[in-house]
């Protein structure tokens, strides 16, 4: 299974800047899909994903922080955001992680399927995201 990740980080700091008021606690939205309509086995998905964290602590050199969640199989892709935390005494971050899932696959016998993500990010604290989940997403089987 091919996997690719990236993170565009926005990282908030400046000596005469308000630091932005964000929770430990990481906080995700979802802010879009590539697609909504897939062929197993052909096409990938790009997730597009919006975060905050207060504390900056997201990302890990040796543990999966990212989890995906599909609504058929109850599988879940654990997947490693690279380290990331801001220099300075400011560590409140922001930015948008960019993950692609391809190689889809249908359940045996089935000429369409459908399907969902739930979707949550850990920091390196343990602190778990609310979750986020897709709108339906249509595969079509081969």
């Amino acid at each position: 299974m091919t996997k690719a990740l990236s993170i565009s980080a926005l990282l908030c700091l400046g000596a005469c800047l308000r630091p932005p008021d964000y929770s430990i606690i990481p906080t995700i939205a979802l802010d879009s899909l590539s697609t909504l309509y897939i062929r197993a086995g052909v096409d990938s998905l790009k997730f597009f994903i919006s975060f905050t964290d207060g504390d900056g602590d997201i990302g890990s050199e040796t543990n999966p922080n990212l989890f995906l969640t599909d609504s058929r199989t109850g599988y879940t892709d654990s997947v490693k955001v690279p380290y990331i935390t801001p220099d300075g005494s400011l560590k409140a971050i922001s930015g948008v992680i960019i993950y692609v899932r391809s190689q889809f696959s249908c359940i045996p016998g089935r000429k369409t399927d459908s399907l969902t993500y739930t979707i949550y990010l850990e920091d390196r604290a343990g602190h778990a995201s609310n979750s986020v989940t897709t709108p339906v997403i249509y595969l079509e089987c081969q």
